[in-house]
């Protein structure tokens, strides 16, 4: 009678913005108990994996834990698998980053634990045949990965030691049965132990799997937590006193067994990576899991996992900053250790966990793309020598959309500017490492509910000095649901650089647009300066068309925070010599002559400063995503819309103002 070959344990992660709060209670209801259970089984092999970033964390807060976690590596019950320190999706990050930061995971458990590591977890199981020769590079031999990465003829994923390449350069693949091991304890052990038994009665040889669940399953309370573990002590029972089924470490296993032949991946699927979604939802997942069949009959080809940047422009953006910084870190000569520390800032700014819509919440979190983005923002930072630095005005196609963007580096501030609607779409603040224009654009999902279809999405840029021109009957609450009325759409045109003066940090984006009959037509005429932290923008609007324009004239800022809290932001108007505090909630507002947002988290003050006193909209954006398994309301960014009448004879022109200015409070 054959067996099955049984790799047991459990992969565990930390997100950058974790709370020192969440941390101690993973740390209480997952990590601390499941370890305990392990070592009082000392008779039987785990395997276990924690990210470079946890790792870090448990040595400083909870040593006594990496003490026992050593001493069951050095009785070789237990074995810790490597991978990239910061838990990128590997083949999103450049070559030279994937195998710095494999070896620097590598490194990090041999002078902490007393052993380096054989094997790799690969976050999500996102593959890319690349990785297999990144991950030899880096000294490992072998992977674990989801059993349903490899195509077969019989559809049924192969439960056996695969050997793979690339380059030229070997690795072995184990695989893992990843949908059991994240419904371990939802069902009952005897249903996994006869998942097990199928496995062994339909296949020739001698299967091979892995179940690694995700560690914070064990529980997120006292009474969970107690429930799980009695859980997998009764699967361990079952599991041991089972004579067809071998329990060993996966490092033991590629010693012991001959792979069975050599077979090639393909890379990973947007459906694949959004498996975490209820079974009914991923079926609405719509034309992004199936990119590349257009035109194509009968296609049924399942998009990359790297759609998840056409479905999500806020990971393209947050994907190509990285990027920029990458080139700006490896551009450092000269100086070792400011290199290092901008490296380790970089890789930082790498984990995976921003780049997508994931059971944390991932892209939909404001804070942790505020984490991501203070990361790789630090990096930038240290490439600055110090008295050297000078600041300037670049064109640079930093977004890798084909067209070149207007940059401004300087001491106080990053400005990108975009041709398409001359927006400007990251405003970076220096002193505090904070993207003030890292917001969200509101888009429909497969698990939205009806009062987030009531609430509305976005059909237009979220970012600052995005423009309308709207009809008088236009309402704030309409706009607020992402509902225009519009004499011209003017919020996405593509702007060509009248002028770009570098002496003095200015452009000047001049564009045209054309109303449906042809009869309507408008020039405008928008200008940028940068002074230190102050952003000065002035609108020309001209009528070049036969009928006269009535309408408003909108410019819209959205501006992003830690929370709309009072203990995280205050907001304050004034109306000629009047001043009020606003609620983050709906206002409506004449005659505004300034606004101002109080960043009481950062200590800073952001003030806008409008011509002509114009009518104001304020209001909160938040997008619904999920948080574990239920939907969540998160907050994004406070939007305000300037508005101003707009009555244009043919041939007349009008022009606007604003300020923004960023400030340190003292």
């Amino acid at each position: 009678m054959s067996s099955v070959h049984l790799i047991l344990g459990s992969h565990n992660s930390q997100n950058l913005d974790l709370s020192p709060a969440d941390q101690n209670a993973q740390y209480e209801h997952a990590l601390k108990p499941f370890l305990k259970l392990l070592y009082n089984r000392r008779d039987t092999r785990f395997t276990l994996y924690y990210s470079g970033l946890l790792m870090e964390w448990l040595d400083k807060h909870h040593s006594e834990f990496v003490d026992v976690l050593t001493e069951m590596v050095k009785r070789r019950q237990v074995e810790l698998l490597g991978g990239a320190f910061y838990e990128p999706l590997l083949p999103l990050i450049p070559k030279t980053d994937r195998i710095g930061q494999i070896e620097r995971m590598t490194t990090y458990l041999r002078k902490c634990i007393g052993r380096r590591p054989r094997g790799a977890w690969l976050p999500e199981g996102v593959w890319d045949q690349r990785i297999a020769a990144s991950l030899n590079t880096g000294g490992l031999d072998y992977v674990l990965l989801r059993s349903g990465a490899f195509n077969t003829d019989t559809g049924k994923p192969p439960f056996r030691a695969i050997l793979t390449e690339d380059q030229g350069k070997t690795l072995t693949v184990l695989p893992v049965a990843h949908r059991l091991s994240e419904k371990l304890f939802s069902g009952t052990p005897e249903e996994t132990v006869g998942f097990l038994r199928h496995l062994r009665d339909n296949d020739a040889g001698s299967p091979v799997v892995a179940l690694m669940f995700d560690g914070v399953n064990v529980g997120y309370d006292k009474e969970q937590t107690a429930e799980s573990i009695r859980w997998y002590e009764r699967f361990l029972d079952l599991v041991t006193t089972s004579d067809w089924i071998e329990v060993n470490t996966p490092g033991r296993l590629v010693q012991s067994l001959q792979p069975s032949d050599r077979r090639y991946a393909p890379t990973s699927s947007f459906r694949a990576l959004m498996d975490w979604l209820p079974e009914n939802q991923q079926q609405d997942l719509g034309d992004a899991a199936y990119r590349g069949c257009s035109g194509v009959p009968d296609c049924e080809a399942e998009g990359s996992f790297r759609s998840i940047m056409e479905v999500y422009p806020e990971s393209a953006r947050l994907y190509s900053r990285m990027q920029h910084t990458h080139v700006l870190v490896n551009q450092i000569r000269g100086d070792k250790y400011r290199k290092i520390t901008a490296r380790e800032e970089l890789w930082r700014g790498q984990s995976h966990f921003a780049y997508w819509h994931n059971r944390t919440g991932g892209i939909y979190r404001s804070n942790l793309r505020k984490a991501t983005y203070a990361a790789l923002i630090e990096a930038e930072k240290t490439t600055r020598e110090r008295g050297i630095f000078i600041p300037a005005m670049t064109r640079i196609d930093v977004d890798l959309d084909g067209r070149e963007e207007i940059l401004y580096q300087g001491n106080e501030i990053n400005a990108y500017l975009h041709r398409f609607g001359a927006r400007l779409f990251e405003l970076d603040f220096i002193p505090r490492n904070w993207n003030y224009l890292d917001t969200f654009q509101r888009r429909p999902e497969p698990f939205h509910d009806d009062a987030t279809v009531a609430a509305g999405y976005d059909t237009w840029p979220r970012a600052a000095f995005v423009d309308h021109l709207l009809r008088p009957e236009n309402t704030a609450a309409d706009f607020a649901r992402g509902r225009r009325q519009q004499l011209l759409d003017i919020s996405k045109l593509e702007y060509e650089i009248a002028s770009l003066d570098k002496e003095h940090n200015a452009v000047s984006f001049l564009a045209g647009a054309t109303g449906q009959d042809s009869l309507i037509t408008m020039a405008v005429r928008k200008s940028y300066r940068f002074i230190k932290s102050r952003v000065e923008v002035e609108y020309e609007l001209s009528n070049t068309g036969m009928e006269k324009i009535d309408a408003f004239f909108a410019v819209e800022l959205n501006f992003s925070f830690h929370s709309l809290q009072v203990d995280s932001l205050r907001l304050h108007v004034r109306q000629g010599r009047a001043r009020q505090e606003l609620t983050p909630d709906m206002s409506e507002l004449a005659n505004v002559s300034d606004l101002q947002f109080l960043d009481l988290r950062n200590n800073t003050r952001i003030q806008v400063n409008p011509s002509d006193r114009p009518d104001l909209w304020s209001f909160p954006v938040e997008a619904v995503g999920f948080l574990g398994d239920r939907l969540h309301w998160f907050y994004q960014s406070n939007c305000a819309v300037f508005r101003w009448p707009l009555a244009l004879e043919p041939g007349d022109s009008r022009a606007f103002a604003i300020s923004v200015k960023i400030e340190q409070k003292r």
